[in-house]
């Protein structure tokens, strides 16, 4: 063969290998999807996508509180050739707000998240895209008033796992998103380290009220956030209801299949800025479970959202 034409086959190549491996950027967003449990990857509707990415939330601790639930769940993800995402969360014992009898609702020390976080990474080192603490501005989380301490887990996943895509935050689009983000962001530059260019965010708030885009929460973010957005936890609300409040979202299959439209219709564009979008969750809870987002039904069969997910199929590469 001609030398040159080698030379721009070898690259040609090289080129081809980078691309399969670099997450996507500009206009390529791509869609995971999530559930709680390992019977996911195993779901025939489910299979039907092809999807190769998921999300993970647990325990900080749960390396030495939970080891065989998450075993079971990284096994399987790991058996499908599913990319994990992990987010950490509270441990089981703690409730925020504070509850009468629960623990104190206050932010793990460091020296215990380092702790917790390199059993987890010595036990799986090929999970190694993390997310430090979930829903970090969510009144549910010790976070809400101390996003510094966020700073303090971010720095101790980049230092343990020096090779993982560290998000810099998992943020809700609540009404204290501007005031928490701005702390957050003062918080990261007052601990001189590079501000992360890469952020979490979900947007039920967005796309289940129909929120204009003139005043969307995403709106803000693009500007609040530097670099990229994953939109790490989003879907259609089947029905919600918030923590001791009265039930925000009734039962409705036609909303929530108009909210995971709006997902997509928010995802398509902002499409230089968001570069995945993970869907949550699959399998429907309880009926007395407070949030259903799920897009089977109770006996397993596909809501009418299902059809949206096959519409964007191609997203799922």
């Amino acid at each position: 063969m001609n030398p040159r034409r080698l030379l721009t086959a070898v690259l040609t190549v090289a080129l081809l290998a980078a691309a399969l491996i670099v997450p996507a950027t500009g206009s390529a967003y791509v869609v995971g999807l999530a559930d709680q449990s390992p019977a996911l990857f195993g779901n025939s509707s489910w299979r039907a996508l092809h999807p190769k990415r998921t999300r993970l939330i647990t325990a900080y601790d749960s390396i030495f509180k939970d080891r065989t639930n998450l075993a079971k769940w990284l096994t399987a993800a790991r058996a499908a050739h599913q990319e994990v995402v992990v987010a950490f969360n509270p441990p089981a014992t703690m409730k925020c707000p504070n509850l009468k009898g629960a623990k104190g609702c206050t932010p793990v020390s460091t020296s215990r998240y380092a702790s917790a976080f390199k059993a987890f990474h010595k036990k799986y080192p090929w999970v190694t895209i993390v997310q430090p603490w979930n829903e970090v501005n969510n009144l549910t989380q010790p976070t809400v008033h101390h996003p510094e301490a966020l700073v303090g887990y971010y720095l101790t996943v980049k230092k343990y796992c020096p090779s993982c895509t560290v998000l810099g935050a998992d943020l809700q689009d609540l009404p204290n998103f501007s005031s928490y983000t701005t702390q957050l962001l003062k918080d990261f530059k007052a601990r001189n380290v590079r501000v992360p260019q890469l952020w979490g965010m979900h947007n039920y708030t967005d796309t289940n009220r129909f929120v204009p885009d003139a005043t969307s929460t995403m709106r803000k973010a693009v500007k609040l956030l530097p670099g990229k957005i994953w939109l790490t936890e989003t879907g259609g609300l089947f029905r919600f209801q918030p923590q001791g409040g009265r039930q925000t979202f009734r039962p409705d299959l036609t909303r929530q299949k108009k909210a995971m439209q709006a997902v997509f219709t928010q995802a398509t564009r902002y499409r230089s800025k968001i570069d995945r979008v993970y869907f949550y969750n699959w399998f429907a809870p309880a009926p007395s479970n407070r949030f259903d987002a799920a897009v089977l039904d109770i006996t397993g069969q596909p809501r009418p959202e299902y059809s949206i997910l096959t519409r964007y199929k191609a997203a799922f590469r």
